[in-house]
């Protein structure tokens, strides 16, 4: 985390222009480019329309086609990944509203499952020692997030917090937070995650922590308002490294960058350059995130404030990210048919992948050892996504995720270079 880092001044280079008008452009594989109107990006699919000799056509391309998308309000080319729709303000506001206040259709169906040891009144700062089966907040990190079975058991106990603590204004909102977070992290549920922390007031008021807030924002542009999103972002008075990330997959890559250059100035050059890294391999700029990476290993010696462990994870991944870039331009066509194995260094250790490749085509990704605890949806989401792209370029991280969706980024890389031709 670093403190307040961005100036007045950057703050209004952020969102001067986040109501301007102009041209959409749909950038292709194949060097060419289309400019119109973007009508959707959502599925599978990004449609535009174009005006030729006076008349509107409406043009339809894969999204495993498709390099980038730069939208006419003069930010740079988002992922092409990304497969959040258009959708006005009010639409966004409405769907949330209207999801949020109803339950999933897995709800009525799970079961209500936790120790009878756990104190439901939640107290806050939990007592010491550690506890996961007396304390909510360490059950839920212990028991739940890094079990995709328990999942759905973790909102249920929300809820009936909610229920049998329905006096304790306190513990009633832990709970609202706590759901925000799950809807968000585990089943990137963003409507709901939304409503929740919206009830939970984390856009009306300063929150000791801000990072809810930038994932309140992520959900809106998740569900297709990106100005939604940035004039949430603008209600932050500090900047967690996840402000850069968010910047970066909204396609304001510049932005992200002189964001994080100031946080590196702040005090936080390890962290800030490493997120810089990771924003310009979203963008394509592997020359740029190859320099920012190498800043943040040279970094690393003058952190002194985190923990050396924190660094030398930090220094590690960087190292690790330096070690793949240079195989993120690797075409699965230019790889030899067969399986693939290699490992690169996550949050907790190293997460091995086994990378499938038949006839220049990759058939699967698989995460096939790793001993993360927080990883939430990447471990499913983020092969799914190199799968359906067949390419590394331009694939985000998963938000609440990002090491370990980062670890099989460069994983899988790692593992096609073993194939080269």
């Amino acid at each position: 985390m670093f403190q307040r880092i961005m100036t007045l001044s950057l703050l209004a280079l952020l969102y001067a222009n986040s109501s301007c008008l102009g041209e959409d452009v749909v950038e292709l594989k194949n060097g060419n480019t289309v400019r119109g109107k973007i009508t959707s990006q959502s599925g599978s699919f990004v449609e535009i329309e174009v005006v030729v000799n006076g008349k509107t056509y409406k043009r339809k391309y894969p999204k495993t086609l498709v390099a980038a998308v730069r939208t006419g309000d003069g930010g740079q080319p988002s992922p092409a990944n990304s497969s959040a729709p258009s959708r006005t303000r009010k639409e966004v506001l409405d769907l949330i509203d209207s999801e949020g206040r109803t339950p999933p259709d897995w709800f009525d169906d799970t079961q209500l499952n936790y120790p009878n040891t756990l104190d439901l009144s939640w107290p806050q700062p939990p007592p010491q020692p550690w506890n996961s089966s007396k304390n909510v907040g360490q059950f839920i990190w212990d028991r739940v997030n890094p079990n995709p079975g328990q999942w759905r058991a973790g909102v249920k106990l929300m809820h009936h917090i909610m229920v049998t603590k329905k006096d304790d204004k306190e513990v009633v909102n832990r709970a609202m937070m706590s759901l925000g977070a799950m809807y968000h992290n585990l089943f990137e549920d963003y409507a709901r995650a939304a409503f929740w922390w919206q009830q939970a007031g984390v856009d009306k008021r300063a929150v000791g922590q801000p990072l809810p807030l930038v994932h309140l924002a992520n959900c809106y542009f998740q569900l297709g308002n990106k100005d939604l999103a940035l004039e949430t972002l603008k209600k932050l008075t500090r900047y967690p490294p996840a402000t850069i990330k968010l910047l970066g997959d909204m396609g304001q890559t510049d932005d992200a960058l002189q964001l994080a250059e100031s946080g590196a100035q702040g005090g936080s050059p390890l962290m800030c350059y490493l997120y810089a890294g990771d924003v310009c391999r979203v963008a394509g700029r592997l020359d740029d995130a190859e320099q920012y990476y190498r800043k943040a290993v040279d970094a690393a010696d003058r952190d002194k404030g985190r923990s050396a462990a924190h660094v030398r994870r930090d220094k590690g991944r960087a190292l690790a990210s330096l070690a793949a870039i240079q195989f993120y331009r690797l075409s699965p066509k230019d790889v030899a048919d067969g399986t693939y194995v290699a490992s690169s260094l996550g949050y907790e250790d190293q997460v091995e992948v086994n990378v499938v490749v038949a006839a220049g085509v990759i058939t699967d990704v698989k995460v096939t050892r790793h001993r993360e605890k927080q990883f939430y949806s990447s471990i499913t989401d983020t092969p799914r996504t190199i799968i359906a792209r067949q390419t590394l370029m331009g694939i985000d991280t998963t938000s609440g995720a990002t090491i370990t969706s980062e670890a099989i980024i460069n994983a899988t890389a790692q593992a096609l270079a073993k194939g080269k031709k």
